[in-house]
């Protein structure tokens, strides 16, 4: 592949990453702004974030069968669709009268689309990746998680200046123009320009006169591909806890709204390195061994919050992000494209993007309702000890490949 395709490559699949996490970030980290600027109390805006991920979760599989199975229609042209989606709803919600079952209807269709839209993104990546074409899906990944946070701190600047509304016009011009890049993507199976492959690898698995197969059987071909999509979501369940009642957790040890913010902000700039040089990392070592150290990172930093004594140790623990979330984000999704064949790999990266999902879930509900009967120090202990279950199934379940 000459560089200059290569740079054009990495620069089209970056101008669709970046919006996106731009978009994800508006919508996700300012939900409970917006709608308790509707009238939302935190226990509605709860139940109205577990129906959109719940929504999203049971929806995720058939879209990727859809995905794998569709001839006419490209693989960037459905994302593009889905984003158009995202729009039209954001729309709706600017013009439809502010009824609450109206606005949490919709916002909740709004949030399962932009979940949704997430393993498409990411198996645009691999559709490059799997024909040995030289996309660096790390550097795109990390400048997506710096997009983030810019995008966070503006938008908070924006809604003191304005109002949450600002939300949904900022929804609307970063999904138009995330279409637009989009599109520019070349992703069709044949004729295009990154149809053929690369490697004897991708050769054989690109063969076109297969037909993808459907959930069921790709259940049965995939059995330790399956077994190894409940430990990860095992071990999201206390991922989600540590983010979703880091305040709770810090309270104890004499933290405030302060303290969460900067431990947040540890663990999201953690993420940085392991994203930004993961494509060196993959030359040096294989990727089941990535993904087996990544669960164990899961639990390391579980354990050690469950006995951390301070705030500097938390926050030590959240550094560890970058072995555990991170490397996870990273590997998962290349061992997921060598474990997978051609064919069927857009299922194969949904289902993984859905055991996170339903991890997240989980988290959110079991830790409500720990902190609601039990103690912060029993919520943790068995928050780890499920994230100890989680990494013990991966590490059992990954393949040597």
């Amino acid at each position: 592949m000459e560089k200059s395709s290569q740079v054009k490559l990495n620069l089209q699949y970056i101008s669709m990453q970046v919006p996106y996490w731009m978009g994800y970030s508006v919508l996700g980290t300012f939900t409970s702004v917006f709608l308790l600027s509707r009238g939302f109390t935190n226990g509605q805006i709860g139940i109205v974030l577990s129906l959109a991920n719940l929504l999203a979760a049971i929806i995720q599989p058939f879209v990727a069968s859809f995905a794998d199975r569709m001839e006419r229609i490209r693989l960037s042209q459905l994302a593009a669709v889905m984003a158009l989606l995202l729009v039209i709803f954001s729309g709706m919600l600017l013009v439809l009268p502010k009824v609450f079952l109206v606005v949490a209807f919709i916002y909740l269709l709004l949030y399962a689309c932009l979940v949704l839209l997430q393993p498409l993104t990411i198996a645009i990546g691999t559709f490059f990746i799997s024909r040995g074409y030289g996309l660096n899906f790390g550097l795109a990944r990390g400048l997506g998680s710096l997009a983030f946070a810019g995008a966070a701190a503006v938008t908070g600047l924006l809604i003191e200046r304005f109002s949450a509304t600002i939300i949904l016009y900022l929804l609307i011009a970063i999904f138009l123009f995330f279409i637009v890049v989009t599109l520019a993507i070349d992703t069709r199976q044949q004729g295009g320009t990154y149809s053929a492959s690369l490697s004897i690898e991708g050769s054989h698995q690109s063969d076109h006169s297969e037909t993808p197969i459907g959930l069921i059987a790709f259940a049965k071909k995939y059995q330790r591909f399956m077994f190894l999509l409940i430990g990860v979501s095992l071990l999201f369940v206390f991922h989600t806890i540590i983010n979703s009642y880091m305040f709770q957790i810090m309270q104890p040890l004499g933290g405030t709204e302060s303290n969460v913010g900067s431990s947040l902000s540890v663990a999201a700039i953690s993420e940085l390195p392991t994203m930004f040089f993961f494509f060196y990392l993959l030359r040096h070592v294989r990727i089941h061994s990535l993904m087996q150290l990544a669960a164990i990172f899961f639990s390391i930093k579980a354990g050690l919050i469950l006995f951390a004594g301070s705030i500097f140790l938390i926050n030590l623990a959240q550094s560890l992000q970058m072995f555990g979330f991170a490397l996870h984000t990273m590997a998962s999704v290349y061992y997921t494209n060598q474990i997978i064949a051609q064919k069927d790999l857009v299922k194969g990266q949904t289902l993984m993007a859905t055991a996170n999902t339903i991890g997240g879930i989980a988290g959110s509900f079991l830790g409500g309702q720990m902190l609601s009967f039990l103690s912060v120090s029993m919520m943790l202990l068995i928050g780890t000890t499920i994230s100890l279950a989680g990494t013990i199934i991966v590490c059992l379940t990954i393949e040597k490949k």
